[in-house]
């Protein structure tokens, strides 16, 4: 057969040259839904039954019936034709004053009502579709998936056709305990049960908007992190041909512009540079996405699967600055974490080598802990404790690297005098 985004839809007619009409046709205000190129569908190793792909599939119906439509009404009528009618058709004029049959009127009335029920059943189904074609449906979804795989950007317990699971990071042990970690600013005593049916109260909302406003707060606690959100990274080269949408993180930690070398920022620049805006933080490598109570977490899963490998891959890039081979040491230095309905997940993201020469890397996503952070004290504490924690071991791994490349890149100019 034969997608954002966007992302994140106006009805268009197929009009004829012969049928234009006379007046301006007035704003619905509904926009045409937004969908992924024809080269993300045709390179799709295998296409998912998704609103998408449906759409895409009408695209190429109407565009095959419309060329079919413009061949047929090229021909030319036939020159007997054409002079008979000049000539004015047929003679009827002996059919003058002849009675109408009951037989003819009957069959007129039902042809009538017949073209009529057609109409009305034609409104109907035509009220039906565009209800159906409007409805908002996510980027992220089993084709966008399928496209991550293809790019070598695989989900958390992902299995391969052999069997094998994609795998762990070499020290994740030694992750999740740093990750557990106590923090004296956050404890049981700390925590009051009044806060914690503060937290309850403010978690019972369906706008997404409100989690990040009153919830996430509560679980981040205050930092001097550089953070940022919902800015889409659209100065990072794709990771999948940009044949999709560009991540767009709910919220994000990095680095200050100015902490790095220009020489760095020059030669690494569509690695780990986000965007072009002067003030956002840069080397992002802690994400969250979030969802309301209706929200999708299978979404949010994604969304996290995606903006994780492209933290992992500016994380790489700084390892690597100056090295003449790249080396993978398996480890996790890429954070991603996602909130739906009070539950709070943390995955770590690491690059592995191409499978084969001249290949893609190989991004992996892993599960760290998962916590229902409505469910007690004790568990939002662990909860909330994990993600503070994770985005402060997410710095130091940033702050190494910018460290270490800043290091060669002076070295380089010193060789250079």
């Amino acid at each position: 057969m034969a997608g954002e985004q966007t992302q994140k839809r106006r009805i268009a007619t197929d009009l004829s040259q012969n049928n234009v009409p006379s007046k301006k046709p007035k704003l619905t205000g509904v926009r045409s839904a937004s969908n992924f190129s024809p080269l993300f569908w045709d390179n799709l190793t295998k296409v998912w039954l998704t609103q998408r792909a449906l759409r895409e599939l009408d695209r190429r119906n109407n565009r095959q019936a419309h060329t079919t439509r413009c061949t047929e009404s090229s021909g030319v009528l036939s020159l007997d034709i054409a002079r008979f009618s000049r000539h004015g058709g047929p003679d009827l004029r002996h059919l003058r004053a002849y009675p109408e049959s009951p037989a003819a009127t009957e069959d007129m009335f039902f042809r009538s009502s017949s073209a009529m029920s057609q109409s009305q059943r034609s409104k109907s189904t035509k009220a039906t579709s565009i209800s159906t074609k409007t409805r908002r449906s996510s980027a992220y979804d089993d084709d966008f998936e399928q496209h991550l795989l293809d790019h070598n950007i695989y989900p958390d317990g992902y299995e391969f056709p052999d069997d094998h699971l994609s795998p762990e990071p070499c020290i994740m042990d030694i992750i999740r305990q740093d990750l557990l970690a106590a923090r004296d600013s956050l404890s049981l005593s700390c925590f009051s049960d009044a806060a914690f049916r503060d937290f309850k109260r403010k978690n019972k909302t369906n706008s997404k908007g409100t989690v990040m406003r009153n919830v996430i707060p509560i679980i981040a606690g205050s930092s001097d992190i550089l953070n940022k959100g919902h800015l889409p990274f659209t100065n990072l080269i794709s990771l999948t041909d940009e044949a999709t949408v560009k991540p767009v993180p709910d919220f994000f930690d990095g680095a200050h512009p100015g902490s790095l070398d220009k020489a760095v920022s020059e030669e690494l620049d569509h690695q780990i540079i986000p965007t072009k805006h002067a003030s956002v933080p840069v080397a992002a490598n802690f994400f969250l996405e979030a969802k309301a109570r209706k929200g999708g977490a299978g979404v949010a899963e994604l969304q996290a699967c995606f903006v994780g490998a492209n933290g992992a891959r500016t994380m790489h890039a700084l390892q690597n600055y100056k090295l003449s081979k790249p080396e993978y040491d398996g480890n996790a230095y890429s954070f991603s974490s996602t909130y739906h309905d009070g539950t709070l997940k943390l995955y770590a993201h690491h690059v592995t080598a191409p499978v084969s020469a001249g290949g893609a890397q190989v991004y992996h996503m892993t599960k760290i802990r998962g916590f229902d952070m409505t469910d007690n004290r004790a568990t939002f504490v662990e909860g909330a404790t994990v993600f503070r924690n994770a985005r402060k071991v997410a710095k130091e791994y940033r702050d190494r690297f910018i460290q270490a490349a800043n290091k060669k890149a002076a070295e380089g100019k010193a060789q250079r005098r």
